[in-house]
């Protein structure tokens, strides 16, 4: 049985896999040894990890339906980027995580964007608005529910084969999702749960959960998910060791930071050990401005390598 982490980023354009999970395993990495010295950062390194990529259909899609043609330009551009969001991540001191620090670098268009979100979620998603705002501020999202489009099918396949061959080995396995990815790992943990073709699964349950800027708890992505219309225990998952659950400030995708009152009945029927939410600040800046929902700031934030140390 390996010790095992297995990350699956989240919605946007994304460049190569390499690159980004260098990316995230390095944000992972710098928090470990910021916060829980050198003796934690070599057992994170003895860590298998695996990155659950599905950046090129995100790319194809995204290509095609916004008119933006995913060039090598742009690819180098955002690699470039990335690595100076994280190289400005890197500054910041365990307690300096904070809503002073924050503020200084919050930029109006993310309050802007977290207004919207708000205005057009709970009650209003009943009557489609919910549909129309995922179009506005993610059209891959939407995508991913197409009927018509294999896109969703072909994104949870990314994760099932890792996942399968994880559980079948036994591997002490911590899920770390973002963003879409949230939705893609609790969809197929609910499919490993109740579809036949799964059911060598049974019994074989993921350690941590770990979900980063999730939209989980949307009332429009909730009638949405697998499992969605079942009203008992076939509803859930039955495989989540644990579920943790990371929500920023201004972070517009999970404006409904908390999880564990939409998934209470998981723990009342005792189908996971716990459900915890905890919003944080997000200080990373991408393109000059603030960007409370990128990945890389999720994985260096003190609360994360906590987890991951107490996990390790």
């Amino acid at each position: 049985m390996a010790k095992h982490i297995i990350l699956i980023h989240g919605r946007s354009f994304k460049p190569d896999a390499a690159n980004l999970k260098r990316n995230w395993v390095a944000a992972l990495a710098h928090g470990i040894e910021r916060d829980h010295g050198k003796r934690a950062l070599n057992k994170f390194k003895k860590v298998k990890k695996t990155m659950v990529y599905y950046g090129d259909l995100s790319n194809a899609f995204l290509s095609k339906h916004t008119g933006k043609r995913w060039t090598k330009k742009r690819e180098a551009d955002d690699i470039a980027d990335r690595k100076d969001a994280l190289a400005a991540l890197k500054q910041y001191g365990t307690r300096e995580f904070n809503k002073s620090n924050y503020k200084r670098v919050r930029d109006l268009s993310d309050v802007l964007k977290e207004a919207t979100a708000n205005i057009f979620s709970g009650p209003l998603s009943f009557f489609g608005i919910g549909d129309d705002l995922v179009e506005f501020v993610a059209p891959d999202m939407k995508n991913y529910w197409n009927p018509d489009a294999s896109f969703g099918s072909n994104v949870r396949w990314r994760l099932t084969v890792p996942l399968e061959r994880a559980l079948k080995a036994n591997d002490d396995i911590m899920l770390i999702s973002h963003s879409l990815g949230t939705i893609v790992s609790y969809d197929v943990l609910w499919k490993f749960s109740h579809y036949g073709e799964f059911q060598h699964l049974r019994g074989k349950n993921i350690n941590t959960l770990v979900t980063l800027g999730s939209p989980l708890g949307d009332e429009n992505v909730k009638d949405k998910l697998k499992g969605a219309n079942a009203t008992k225990q076939r509803k859930y998952p039955h495989n989540i060791g644990r579920w943790l659950n990371l929500a920023a400030e201004d972070d517009f995708i999970s404006h409904d930071p908390s999880l564990a009152n939409d998934y209470k009945k998981m723990l009342q029927l005792g189908l996971t050990a716990n459900i915890i939410d905890k919003e944080i600040y997000n200080m990373a800046i991408r393109g000059s401005n603030s960007n409370p929902h990128h990945g890389a700031g999720y994985l260096i934030h003190p609360h994360m390598s906590r987890i991951v140390n107490s996990w390790l």
